[in-house]
């Protein structure tokens, strides 16, 4: 990567730490600011505020720290190598995610791995041995008159 394209990353950077490092002080003291007065629903309010603010405190933390090794990586001369397979990470991926760690084809490999987990955890039939061929079609068992079991109606489940 040329020294120019290195000095602006070291610079966008540089100038990312610089200007949370004030904003970081005022959301922490804003977030754990002691809240009194009100009714129940304010109370609540103020809580659920100061949950979010909390949360946001903690997304910008882990942004900056993401920042931090991104410097170090330019310091050290690996800036824009995939960590994954070594490969240069391409300049466009890199001014659309100065703080990107992986060429666009592992990170395409990551998140289809990842999903394929997620479904299998979300998945209500998962590991249970059931088998259809379409699971939105089901049959229907109902019991006539006699007291007999009757498979017959089949029908179309919606969630």
């Amino acid at each position: 990567m040329k020294q120019a394209t290195l000095n602006h990353f070291k610079e966008l950077f540089q100038n990312i730490l610089t200007d949370s490092g004030l904003e970081d002080r005022e959301v922490l003291s804003e977030a754990l600011r002691i809240r009194e007065g009100g009714d129940l629903v304010d109370q609540a309010l103020g809580d659920r505020d100061q949950h979010l603010e909390l949360k946001l405190q903690g997304r910008q933390g882990f942004f900056l720290k993401k920042v931090s090794v991104a410097l170090e990586k330019i310091e050290n001369g690996t800036f824009g190598c995939c960590e994954e397979c070594d490969a240069d990470i391409s300049l466009p991926r890199l001014m659309a995610r100065p703080t990107a760690t992986l060429c666009i084809n592992c990170k395409e490999e990551q998140e289809s791995s990842e999903q394929h987990i997620i479904y299998q955890k979300r998945s209500h039939t998962h590991g249970l041995g059931l088998k259809s061929s379409n699971s939105n079609v089901i049959s229907l068992q109902f019991t006539d008159n006699s007291g007999d079991n009757k498979k017959g109606l089949t029908g179309v489940q919606t969630h």
